[in-house]
């Protein structure tokens, strides 16, 4: 318990409890929660039947938040957008209502001071709920996360906490606290065989023998027995509305049964009039089976109410949930929450007919605002249904909204074995081929293209696809490209952000900046007609195409639209492209700390949903920015995982390794790595590997040796992307002594700190000196300590001393005064009257600021006069 306290002290922080039914996960949950000083406490659980009801744990963790004032209103913008997701109010028109996910993680980022939440039976909750627990601590700094689970859910932990079985000798001990005495070896065996370790279960069955006589115990109470006997050993009117209470409570609170109206509808359902209900419940109380909250009335314990359910028949059982259903209906499906809960009591009993009509409206209500309970639901309804093919293609593209591409993959695959040739299936081919190539499954992406291009109402889309894969295996085809060029004004129309969706990435790998251009043109001017959800998705498509070419501007443009979008539609990020382009953007803009961050945040959830193309791409960044900063160690572990096989990806692998072998001072194997990376073909890994070809020569002193790769890249760029201009600029400056291209360079280079910083340093070194330290205090705020260690030696040559580090504040310049001096951090805080820790943050950040990496180096450049 003390270990947990401790855990909580550091925000944000998701802690796991996991173990069994019965071994006191909620116990612990709830010890927890009553000792977390100076936390706001929000407490829900999912229940049996929450998988298909979105954000129904979320909401039942928010309802205190009523109380707030300051909440209040964001709590019913909440609740109003989950109820008018029933009817797809706004995201049809594009008015933005503001989707159930993103309001809920604007609501607690909002909140005053820290706060926890705590998910009892995670195991229980919906895949969008899960999905918004992932990524809450990104957003939410003062954010604490428990939950308990009878398995682990699907998003990484900070802290998991096991619970396990007792041991033969704290069984014991439990029938000797229960008992006061020892128990016999006999009477030790038949519990342990009984109860398995599961401390719930022993206490049941000490109980159980204690009520039947078998043994004796001073506890009165002890003699009543255990709650599952005395349920079982109830009236038939308690048994009923214990049953009832269990049943509803699948899918809903019922600790309020004793306010007005509510035992009313419950004493119905079980077939008692109110006066009986009422005598049942006072009953249920007075034997504990049910006991008093604070908040009303629950079972004593989540096992009674399975208990209670798993002894209805498999028609008793059907026919209960059948009745819930009809209360909900005749109350009013108003919104969102009330159809759910009455779609999944239809699904537990009504008749096919009925309870496939039930799970398709509540796939409609999900389906804008969570994809993933969408495809929940379709899968229930396919479960009973004779003709599966459309429903598989509805979930195929939930899953792919979701960004579960295996799942997408296997759902669009099995619609494609069912559908007939024409437009449905065309549809839910480009949906299979997105998945399967988001993966990194080329061979599976171009067997399904070879089998339903022919199939095809129109081709233009899969051809599109098609060109962008041979393009990125090295093996191009421009028959594909053309066709698809020539379909694109009169394909269907929503085909056409597809199609030139795949044609801007085919354009950029092929190093035709006119073509990717055009097809970016293209793509905005068909999403500007465009429902949000595909709107959304050719945005980041863009931002993505663009961001990859070496625009910063537009790019960010896009971005923020998307955004908007995504605050309303709550979903966002398929196949991992907003991820990885917001990476290039901020490596772009010059956040390469926070982009660092993002990456090391994001590409655990890309692994772990499968698009592996993307996380390889956002892998790269990261080693991009890591040997710039000379990080060589962190960069050698990255490029150690091998990417998808295209010739693309294992290209700018290649690319890459040739700079940490060069950083590193092996000229042999980067040189290696070099030719490797050009012999792939690619003009996008070419131009890359041309670059750092010239740069191979300029770091040797052999400007001359590298002029032949310069030229190359010069004429290889002519066509390309703004990227490979600027290293055209910069090769033949480097090769040349071309002061004119680094100027060209810094005019290309405006907005973008590292490449102004590269372009004013050949400025420096060919033309004007002064550059030189601007270039130093750029690197040196970007942390890029090799290019600044370059740079310096130049100014040292040229005689210039380095200007201060003006980013540096007073405190921090006094702390690195005394570091140079050989202080330790406990003399610094003794001298500065701080603590240890805020000397050790004040050094993190000078780290942070300066590129610097240790004590060491800090006294080393106050010595140079460097800091």
């Amino acid at each position: 318990m003390r270990e947990l306290e401790s855990a909580l002290r550091e925000t944000p922080r998701t802690i796991l409890i996991t173990g069994a039914a019965g071994l006191g996960k909620t116990h612990l949950l709830g010890e927890l929660t009553s000792q977390a000083a100076g936390f706001r406490v929000l407490r829900g659980r999912a229940r049996e039947l929450d998988e298909g009801l979105a954000y129904a744990p979320l909401v039942d963790a928010l309802e205190s938040l009523g109380r707030e004032p300051r909440a209040q209103q964001r709590l019913w913008e909440l609740y109003d957008a989950i109820d008018r997701a029933a009817l797809g109010h706004g995201q049809q028109t594009g008015h933005t209502v503001g989707a159930p996910g993103a309001l809920a993680a604007q609501l607690i980022a909002g909140l005053p001071g820290r706060t926890l939440l705590a998910i009892d039976d995670v195991h229980h909750a919906d895949a969008d709920t899960i999905r918004l627990l992932k990524s809450l601590p990104r957003s939410c700094p003062g954010l604490a996360i428990v939950v308990t689970g009878r398995r682990p859910p699907a998003f990484d932990v900070d802290m998991a906490v096991g619970l396990d079985p007792l041991s033969r000798a704290e069984v014991r001990d439990l029938i000797t606290s229960l008992l006061d005495r020892a128990p016999s070896d006999s009477m030790l065996d038949r519990v342990l065989a009984d109860s398995q370790g599961n401390p719930w279960f022993v206490q049941e069955a000490v109980l159980a023998l204690v009520q039947g006589g078998a043994v004796s115990s001073p506890d009165p109470g002890a003699r009543r027995g255990a709650i599952l006997s005395r349920i079982f050993q109830r009236d038939k009117a308690g048994r009923d509305l214990a049953r009832v209470l269990a049943t509803l409570g699948r899918t809903r609170d019922t600790t309020a049964i004793d306010t007005p109206g509510t035992l009313e509808a419950v004493a119905e359902l079980a077939g008692l009039d109110e006066r009986a209900a009422e005598r049942a419940l006072v009953a249920l109380v007075r034997d504990e089976v049910l006991v008093d909250t604070g908040d009303g009335y629950a079972f004593a314990h989540p096992l009674v109410a399975e208990a209670l359910h798993a002894d209805l028949n498999a028609g008793e059982r059907r026919r209960l949930h059948v009745r819930i259903a009809g209360m909900l209906q005749r109350q009013g499906l108003s919104g969102a929450r009330r159809v759910l809960e009455w779609a999944t009591h239809m699904a537990e009993g009504g008749a096919p007919d009925e309870a496939r009509t039930a799970m398709l409206r509540a796939a409609e209500v999900t389906r804008w605002t969570a994809p993933l309970s969408a495809a929940h639901w379709f899968g229930r309804a396919i479960e009973i249904s004779e003709d599966k093919s459309e429903l598989l293609a509805s979930q195929a593209l939930s899953f792919w909204k979701g960004s579960r591409p295996a799942m997408a993959l296997n759902s669009a695959q099995r619609a494609l074995a069912l559908l007939p040739p024409g437009r449905r299936a065309t549809r839910t081919s480009y949906v299979a081929v997105g998945a399967a190539h988001a993966m990194g499954w080329y061979d599976v992406a171009l067997a399904i293209l070879a089998r339903q291009l022919p199939r095809a109402d129109d081709p233009t889309a899969l051809q599109a696809q098609r060109a962008l894969l041979l393009a990125e295996l090295g093996r191009p085809q421009e028959d594909d490209a053309r066709r698809a060029w020539a379909g694109l004004p009169s394909c269907p129309p929503e085909d056409r952000a597809i199609t030139a969706g795949a044609l801007a990435m085919w354009a950029l790998v092929e190093g035709d900046w006119a073509q990717t251009e055009r097809a970016v043109s293209f793509l905005l001017t068909f999403a500007a007609a465009m429902p949000p959800g595909a709107r959304l998705a050719a945005l980041e498509s863009a931002a993505h195409v663009l961001s990859t070419g070496g625009e910063l501007a537009r790019p960010l443009r896009l971005l923020e639209e998307a955004e908007n979008i995504h605050r309303g539609l709550g979903w966002h990020d398929i196949a991992g492209q907003n991820a990885r382009t917001t990476a290039v953007v901020r490596r772009l803009s010059g956040e390469w700390e926070r982009a660092l961050a993002d990456i090391r945040a994001s590409a655990g959830p890309l692994t772990e949903a499968g698009l592996l193309v993307n996380h390889a791409l956002l892998r790269n960044v990261e080693a991009d920015i890591l040997l710039d900063q000379g990080h060589y160690d962190e960069a050698r572990a990255i490029l150690a995982d091998p990417p998808p096989a295209s010739a693309t990806q294992a290209g700018l692998r290649h690319m890459y390794s040739a700079r940490l072998f060069l950083g590193t001072g092996d000229r042999v194997a980067s040189l290696r790595s070099i030719e490797r990376a050009k012999a792939t073909g690619v003009p996008e890994v070419v131009h890359r590997a041309l670059a750092v070809e010239v740069l191979w020569h300029a770091v040797a002193g052999d400007a001359v040796g590298g002029r032949p790769a310069a030229e190359r890249l010069d004429d290889a760029a002519r066509n390309g992307t703004p990227r490979s201009k600027m290293a055209a600029d910069l090769g033949m400056a480097w090769a040349f002594g071309d002061a004119e291209r680094a100027q060209a360079a810094l005019e290309k280079a405006r907005g973008l700190p590292f490449e102004e910083a590269r372009a004013r340093l050949l400025l420096g070194m060919y033309a004007d000196p002064a550059q030189l330290a601007k270039a130093h205090t750029a690197f040196t705020a970007l942390g890029a300590a090799p290019w600044r260690d370059r740079t310096l030696q130049h100014m040292r040559e040229a005689g210039i001393a380095p200007a201060p580090t003006a980013a540096l504040t007073p405190a921090e310049r006094r702390v690195i005064e005394l570091v140079a001096e050989g202080r330790s951090n406990p003399q610094i805080a003794d001298e500065l009257h701080y603590s240890r820790k805020t000397v050790e943050v004040y050094l993190s950040r000078v780290y942070a600021k300066t590129g610097l990496r240790s004590r060491l180096e800090v006294a080393l450049a106050v010595e140079r006069g460097e800091l």
